[in-house]
C-alpha cells in the first residue's frame, strides 16, 4: 500500500508474487499512524535550520557523523510508533528489551513505551550522552570488539537501521543472539536495497563482512537478506513489515524517506 502523505511516497505493501513463499506468510501490513503524521506534520513546521546543519557538516570532520549529529541534535530518526510495535511483536508490557546503537534514543523511546525496560548500547560518546539524557541506561560499547559489560539476557534484543552501517554485520548479530533470553526475539531494520556502509570520520568505507545485495526490489531484496545472511545463522523469520524510515531535513526538503524492512526473528529451534 503507498500512503501519501504531504507529497512524500511512504510504502506500507508489498508486490507478494516477489515474495518468496515462505516470506509471503509472514509480512504484515502496517498503515499510516496518526503519530507518523503528527511527526512529519512537525518537521515541516520546524526543519532544521541552515546554521545548525552547517554547523554540524563542518563537526563532522573533527569528530565523525554520530557524533556530529549528536552535537547538534539533527537528523531526527522515526521508524515506528508505540502502537506499531504493539501489532509487530505483541504484547511487550512484560518485556525486557536491549536495542543496540540506538543512536539519539527518540527511536528507542517508542520501544520503551510499550516495553517493561530498554536498555541501551552505543559507539558513540555522545549519543550515549544523549540517551542518558533522555533516561536510557546505555552501554557505550561496541559488541563486536568487546564482550557486552554484564550477564544479563533480553527477551528482545534490536538492531535498527544498524546491521548496514556496521563493519561487521554478521558478528554483531551473532552477539545480539547471545544476549537473548530462550525463545526470545531478534528484531533487525534495514532500509532496502541494501547500500552497506561504514562511516569513519567525515568518509565511509566498505564492511569487512559483506550481507547479500539484491537490488533488484524491495520484496527480492527482503527475501535475499532473510534466507541467504540470517537464516544460515540460525534464525527463522516471525514477522515482517515494510515501512518508511523517516529523516528530519532541511527546508528545502523537510523529511527524507527510505524503505525500511523490520524483521522479528527467533533462533530456531534444534531438532532432536
Amino acid at each position: 500500500m503507498l500512503a501519501p502523505y504531504r507529497g512524500l511516497s511512504l510504502r506500507y505493501g508489498c508486490d507478494p508474487a516477489k515474495l518468496s513463499p515462505s516470506l509471503r506468510a509472514r509480512f504484515l501490513e502496517l498503515s499510516l499512524d496518526p503519530a507518523t503524521r503528527a511527526w512529519i506534520d512537525a518537521a515541516y513546521a520546524k526543519p532544521t535550520s541552515p546554521l545548525r546543519l552547517a554547523a554540524r557538516q563542518a563537526a563532522r570532520s573533527l569528530v565523525g557523523d554520530y557524533d556530529a549529529n549528536a552535537l547538534f541534535d539533527t537528523h531526527d530518526m522515526r521508524v515506528l510508533g508505540r502502537e506499531q510495535w504493539g501489532l509487530l511483536v505483541g504484547d511487550a508490557s512484560a518485556l525486557r528489551w536491549l536495542d543496540v546503537g540506538a543512536g539519539d534514543g527518540r527511536v528507542a523511546s517508542e520501544i520503551r513505551a510499550v516495553a517493561r525496560e530498554v536498555v541501551t548500547t552505543e559507539t558513540s560518546a555522545r549519543m550515549a550522552a544523549r540517551l542518558r539524557e533522555r533516561g536510557f541506561v546505555c552501554h557505550e560499547t561496541d559488541l563486536v570488539a568487546r564482550p557486552f559489560p554484564t550477564d544479563e539476557r533480553f527477551d528482545v534484543v534490536s538492531a535498527l537501521n544498524v546491521i548496514d552501517r556496521t563493519s561487521k554485520p554478521y558478528s554483531l548479530i551473532e552477539r545480539m543472539i547471545e544476549r537473548l533470553s530462550p525463545g526470545g526475539l531478534l528484531v533487525l531494520a534495514a532500509p532496502l536495497p541494501l547500500s552497506p556502509h561504514v562511516h569513519v570520520g567525515a568518509s565511509t568505507v566498505d564492511p569487512d563482512e559483506l550481507l547479500p545485495i539484491d537490488r533488484r526490489s524491495f520484496e527480492e531484496a527482503a527475501t535475499t537478506l532473510v534466507e541467504l545472511a540470517l537464516a544460515p545463522l540460525g534464525l527463522e523469520l516471525v514477522a515482517f513489515c515494510r515501512v518508511p524510515y523517516l529523516s528530519r531535513g532541511d527546508k528545502t526538503c523537510p523529511v527524507y524517506v527510505l524503505d525500511d524492512c523490520v524483521l522479528v526473528l527467533r533462533v530456531r529451534a534444534q531438532s532432536a
